[in-house]
């Protein structure tokens, strides 16, 4: 998988003439698992083990074992693991591999809106058995590959669609929030290009045209962290993956992800990694 500089992770699995993605994830460290990003796919997973919190746009979601979550196409999002052992399966639905060819009453009633996020389902569904077993059952036949297995999984990712439009609808975004995201994605796109330049508070108002004191709002309410410290997050993730990589001086590695001051560049790597970036050992060639 691909984070584009825009927020946007792209799955290859999910490209080709078989565009579902469905695996098995575990993470042992807490706290975020990836940067905020978004996908054109529809994502569920379920909660195997351990306990975790997903921000998703301006919420804050509890999650534990037994949930099954799912991620709205182009939802802005990200995981936060607060246990030792968060275990999940998952799958990735490019949901133009449920089109038909002709618009019948399925593709204008129930495909087309879901494509263009008119219906929208909720985020965390507890005490479903059998949307879990029926997704579950999915991950099963995708991992024994039997015969015809590709119609089978098809056929049942319609059916676990149905199952969420009967039980899991939620309204949906008025226009106005709609609009706030889609300003803040803006923001965020130019945010993640750009994060080893200068960038003032006052710049990306600009260009969200609201005000600085609203922009830390929305912007803290959506991804969970004011833009300062976003922009240094992103700073301090670069700065790991070059002192991991490459055998460079730390000042050199803070000029070269945004910090004019070294000094400063370690106690916030420090801070943030709870380890001196002097200290970082090099991944072996």
């Amino acid at each position: 998988m691909i984070i584009a500089s825009n927020g946007q992770m792209v799955h290859a699995n999910t490209k080709g003439d078989f565009p579902i993605n469905i695996g098995h994830r575990e993470y042992y460290d807490s706290g975020p698992i990836f940067k905020k990003h978004w996908h054109e796919e529809l994502m569920i997973f379920f909660i195997k083990a351990g306990s975790a919190v997903i921000h998703c746009n301006s919420q804050r979601i509890p999650v534990s074992a037994g949930n099954l979550v799912v991620i709205n196409c182009n939802d802005l999002h990200y995981i936060e693991n607060c246990c030792n052992r968060l275990v999940d399966s998952f799958m990735l639905i490019d949901l133009t591999f449920l089109c038909s060819h002709n618009d019948d009453v399925c593709q204008t009633k129930y495909i087309t809106p879901l494509l263009q996020n008119r219906i929208r389902f909720q985020n965390k569904i507890e005490n479903d058995d059998e949307l879990v077993s029926q997704f579950l059952t999915l991950i099963d036949e995708y991992e024994q590959k039997s015969t015809c297995y590709e119609l089978w999984i098809k056929a049942g990712v319609y059916r676990l669609i149905v199952l969420l439009m009967r039980r899991h609808t939620v309204p949906v975004t008025d226009k106005i929030q709609s609009r706030q995201h889609y300003q803040l994605r803006l923001v965020l796109k130019y945010v993640d290009a750009h994060y080893d330049q200068k960038i003032t508070l006052k710049d990306l108002a600009a260009m969200a045209n609201i005000s600085p004191h609203y922009l830390c709002r929305l912007f803290k309410e959506i991804t969970g962290m004011p833009p300062i410290a976003y922009i240094n997050f992103l700073r301090i993730n670069a700065a790991m993956e070059l002192l991991q990589r490459h055998h460079l001086p730390v000042g050199e590695v803070a000029l070269a992800v945004g910090f004019s001051d070294s000094s400063y560049f370690s106690r916030l790597f420090k801070r943030y990694k709870k380890i001196s970036p002097a200290k970082i050992p090099k991944e072996s060639t």
